[in-house]
């Protein structure tokens, strides 16, 4: 089953925003991960939470191949999996 990119791409703008203690307006999805404020640690940490969230496999390097929230969400929107709750 295939995942809506807009749901990821929400998820990852709350995580973030929440991360920086800022409202979800002020994370860029056109930016890079850095640009929003997260270290090489904290991507890789997003990563691995996104990857349970949507009960796949996904490689701590996508942060590095698919550097925007963008860009991230279109990818794995493409792998597929469904969304836990958390």
């Amino acid at each position: 089953m295939s995942v809506d990119r807009q749901w990821i791409e929400d998820w990852l703008v709350a995580r973030i925003a929440g991360a920086q203690r800022i409202i979800p307006e002020q994370v860029d999805v056109g930016e890079s991960f850095v640009a929003n404020g997260l270290s090489s640690r904290a991507s890789v940490a997003l990563i691995g939470d996104l990857s349970r969230a949507l009960g796949v496999t996904l490689p701590e390097t996508l942060s590095w191949e698919y550097p925007t929230i963008a860009a991230l969400a279109e990818h794995v929107a493409g792998i597929g999996g469904s969304p836990h709750d958390d």
